[in-house]
């Protein structure tokens, strides 16, 4: 895949798939502008596409994506500072404690809906209006998760998100089909990354707990950031010119229990 005089935006690129994604453009030859909060992180993986002598570039840019005006001022500089903007890929995440709903606190809503959905909500938007304005070719990717396929895949709240995802990504596949607009959303399984962390499962509730350990039952090889970003990397390119609106789920298949 050759990126070349394209200017990509990745967020959470601080880790994880984000930062497997963000790397595979820079080795494609894009310019990258990878945002997340963590600004050591996104320094560490600036110097990795410098020491790889990657043909693109890494741009880090540090910003808040649980706040409004923050996304948007990320998709409005990027495309003033590298003047344009092709490809988006909402990456960023937060996850729940595997939590029911009768267990959901106002807070916990707030805070995995503010970045795993008002945030794409916002990017793709502000996108959208550029890409059209423009009369640019535009591709954005969203990476959402089988628990936007299904129940019993995360608690109430992150699952509520990921399916509202999955319509956002339906919506602008089928509303600008004919506008030189792609949209598709890749949902991951269990994909070894710090979201997917013992740690991240610490204050787990009880009932979530239960929910862990059936989906650890059924015996599903974790798959890795390249498995993702491997077919962003396909998304991202001419090669899949005719797909959009697509949901692709890349999870072992885990979702054929």
């Amino acid at each position: 895949m050759k990126f070349e005089n394209k200017i990509v935006i990745v967020t959470g690129a601080s880790s994880g798939m984000g930062r497997q994604i963000a790397l595979d453009f820079a080795k494609n030859g894009a310019t990258v502008i990878a945002a997340a909060r963590r600004k050591e992180k996104l320094e560490s993986l600036k110097d990795e596409a410098i020491k790889a002598g990657f043909k693109g570039t890494i741009n880090p840019f540090v910003v808040d994506l649980s706040n409004e005006k923050s996304t948007i001022n990320l998709i409005n500089e990027t495309i003033q500072k590298f003047n344009g903007l092709d490809i988006l890929v909402n990456n960023a995440g937060s996850m729940d404690d595997f939590g029911p709903i009768g267990e959901v606190s106002d807070e916990l809503l707030n805070k995995v809906f503010a970045i795993d959905l008002y945030s794409p909500f916002y990017s793709s938007r502000e996108a959208c209006k550029y890409f059209l304005k423009s009369n640019r070719k535009g591709n954005i990717i969203n990476i959402g998760s089988i628990a936007g396929l299904g129940g019993g895949k995360a608690g109430t709240v992150y699952t509520m998100a990921k399916h509202a995802i999955v319509g956002m990504t339906k919506s602008i596949g089928y509303q600008y089909r004919n506008s030189n607009i792609r949209c598709n959303c890749i949902c991951p399984g269990g994909i070894a990354t710090e979201i997917m962390s013992p740690e991240a499962f610490a204050n787990a509730s009880k009932f979530g707990l239960a929910n862990i350990q059936a989906m650890t039952a059924m015996n599903v090889k974790p798959g890795t950031v390249n498995n993702i970003s491997d077919f962003v990397m396909f998304l991202a390119s001419d090669e899949s010119s005719y797909i959009t609106g697509a949901i692709l789920p890349i999870d072992g298949g885990l979702m054929g229990n």
